[in-house]
C-alpha cells in the first residue's frame, strides 16, 4: 500500500496528510445524521470522476433507490456514474442467511468480478450484531483487510459510534475517523477527528465541517496546519496611514508585514482610522482588502465619504476589495479560510480586519482563540500583508481586557482609543500603548472627527487615569483646544 487516494472533499485531504492510502481499510464512525453516508458517497463519486470503479455495499434494509434519492440534491451526484462506474450491492440477505463468512464471500466474488478500486460498506452495525464472538469479528476484519489490500481496493466501513469501549476493528483497521455533532449555545456544530491513520502524517485534533449542497466541506484548524519559520522583517520599511499627525506618533508608520490592533468602544473612530490606512495604500497603487463583520459595503463607503474619504473609485478599479461576512452562523475556521483566500486572490499588501472580536464570538470552543489568533497573524505575515485589526471595548466601566490585549505578544503595535469624560463633556483620546519596532510618541492625544476628517491635537493637561476612561485631576483637568468635542 503506497499509492495516494484523494477524497475530493474540500479540506479533508489536508487533514489526512494528502489522502487515503491505496488498499487501506478505514472505519468511519458517527452518530445517526452525522454525515457518514454523505461523506462516503461524496468520496465515491469523486473516485468515479478519477476513473475508478466504485463498489457500494449496504447492510441495511433501506433500498438503494431511497439512498440515491437522498443524494440527488447534492452537486457531486452523477446519475450517469450509477450505471457505468458505480455498482450498488446489498449484502443484507447474505449476512442474515450465512453470517459473516457468507458476507465476506459476497465481497470477494463481487470484487473479483467488478474489480473496484474503491469500496464502501455501509451499515457495519449489522456485522457487529451477527458476530457471535469478538474473535469472529476480528477474524472477519483481518481477512477483509488482507483481501482489499491485495486487490488494491481502498475501503471505507461506516458504523455508528460505539461509545468509549474499544472494538476489535479499531485496532485492525488502517484508519479511524469520527464524525460528531454537538450543540454550542443555540447553534449546532459538526466536527471531524482522525483518531488513527497509518502511513500518513495527519492533522491531530478536531476540525469543523459543514454539510452544504456540495456535500461535506471541512475546515482544518489553522493552528494545527504547518507554518513556515517566516522571514526577517525590514524595520526600515514603514507604511504610513496618510494621517500626518498619527504617522508622526508612530514614528513614520507601521513596519511592513506587521500587525496592529486598534482597541476602543463603538463609535470611537476605529473603522475610520483603518479606512485612512487603506486609502493611503490605494493612493500608492497598492492592493488592499477590507474584511468586515458588521457594516455592509454600502454603509462603509457612505461612512468614509462623510469624513472626506472616497474609496468608491478604488473599489470600482479593483484596488480595494471589500468583504462583508456577518458572523451570524459562520464558524471561526470558515472566516479564516475566507480571509486568507481574499488576501491571496488579490495579492494584497494591506489588510483591515474590522471586528476581530467577531471571530472570537464565532469560535465554538472559545478557549482556542489565543492559539487561533497566533496562527492567523503568523499566516498573514507569511503572506507579506500588513494587517490592521480592530476590537471593541465596552463603552463605560471596568471590563476584562479584550482578547488581543490579553494576547498582546501576538501583535507588534497596539493603539488604545477611549472616551474621556471631563468638564461635563465627552472627548475622544488615543494612545500608542505598544510599538515593538522603533520609538513612538508615548503621549495621550486627543482625537476629533468632523466632515473634514480626523484630527489629532494636544492631549489632556493635569490628568491621570485617562486610559481607564475615568480620569482624575491634579488639581484641575484642562482640555487643550476645547472647541470640538467627541
Amino acid at each position: 500500500m503506497d499509492g495516494n487516494v484523494t477524497t475530493g472533499v474540500t479540506g479533508l485531504d489536508d487533514i489526512l496528510g494528502g489522502g487515503l492510502v491505496e488498499g487501506g481499510l478505514y472505519l468511519i464512525e458517527g452518530m445517526a445524521g452525522a454525515g457518514k453516508t454523505i461523506l462516503s458517497s461524496q468520496i465515491g463519486f469523486h473516485r468515479v470522476a478519477q476513473g475508478d470503479m466504485v463498489l457500494y455495499i449496504t447492510l441495511i434494509a433501506e433500498s438503494h433507490t431511497k439512498l440515491l434519492s437522498h443524494l440527488k440534491a447534492l452537486s457531486f451526484y452523477d446519475a450517469d456514474a450509477i450505471s457505468d462506474r458505480m455498482l450498488f450491492v446489498s449484502g443484507y440477505h447474505e449476512l442474515m442467511r450465512d453470517g459473516l463468512s457468507g458476507f465476506l464471500a459476497l465481497i470477494a466474488s463481487t470484487i473479483k468480478s467488478s474489480r473496484p478500486r474503491f469500496m464502501v460498506i455501509d451499515g457495519f452495525r449489522s456485522a457487529r450484531e451477527f458476530s457471535s464472538t469478538e474473535l469472529e469479528l476480528s477474524q472477519f476484519i483481518h481477512e477483509l483487510s488482507a483481501f482489499v489490500s491485495a486487490a488494491r481496493c481502498t475501503t471505507l466501513i461506516l458504523a455508528p459510534l460505539s461509545g468509549n469501549e474499544p472494538h476489535p476493528e479499531h485496532t485492525l483497521v488502517d484508519g479511524l475517523i469520527e464524525l460528531n455533532r454537538y450543540n454550542t449555545g443555540m447553534r449546532r456544530a459538526r466536527e471531524i477527528e482522525v483518531h488513527k491513520l497509518r502511513a500518513r502524517d495527519h492533522l491531530l485534533g478536531k476540525h469543523f465541517f459543514r454539510i452544504t449542497g456540495e456535500g461535506l466541506v471541512t475546515f482544518p484548524r489553522i493552528e494545527a496546519t504547518p507554518a513556515s519559520a517566516g522571514g526577517v522583517p525590514d524595520f526600515s520599511s514603514k507604511l504610513a496611514f496618510g494621517f500626518p499627525d498619527f504617522d508622526q506618533m508612530l514614528g513614520g508608520g507601521v513596519v511592513r508585514g506587521s500587525t496592529t490592533t486598534l482597541i476602543g468602544p463603538s463609535g470611537i473612530g476605529k473603522t475610520l482610522l483603518s479606512l485612512k490606512f487603506l486609502q493611503a495604500g490605494v493612493e500608492r497603487g497598492e492592493r488592499c482588502v477590507y474584511f468586515g463583520l458588521y457594516e455592509s459595503p454600502e454603509r462603509l463607503l457612505a461612512k468614509a465619504r462623510s469624513v472626506g474619504i472616497d474609496l468608491a473609485p478604488a473599489v470600482t478599479e479593483g484596488r480595494l476589495s471589500i468583504h462583508w461576512h456577518p458572523a451570524v452562523e459562520l464558524a471561526i475556521d470558515e472566516l479564516a479560510v475566507e480571509l486568507m483566500n481574499a488576501v491571496r486572490n488579490t495579492n494584497a499588501s494591506r489588510l483591515v480586519v474590522d471586528g476581530i472580536d467577531g471571530f472570537h464570538q464565532s469560535a465554538n470552543r472559545t478557549e482556542r482563540f489565543g492559539l487561533f489568533l497566533n496562527a492567523l497573524t503568523h499566516r498573514l505575515r507569511d503572506a507579506g500583508v500588513t494587517t490592521l485589526l480592530t476590537e471593541e471595548l465596552p463603552l463605560y466601566g471596568d471590563a476584562a481586557l479584550p482578547a488581543t490585549l490579553r494576547a498582546s505578544a501576538l501583535t507588534e503595535n497596539i493603539v488604545l482609543m477611549r472616551y474621556v469624560e471631563a468638564n461635563s463633556s465627552l472627548y475622544r483620546m488615543m494612545s500608542i500603548v505598544k510599538q515593538r519596532e522603533g520609538p513612538h510618541d508615548p503621549a495621550i492625544r486627543r482625537l476629533t472627527i468632523d466632515a473634514r476628517g480626523l484630527h489629532i491635537s494636544e492631549g489632556f493637561i493635569g490628568a491621570t487615569g485617562l486610559l481607564s476612561g475615568q480620569p482624575s485631576t491634579t488639581p484641575a483637568l484642562s482640555v487643550a483646544d476645547p472647541g470640538a468635542r467627541a
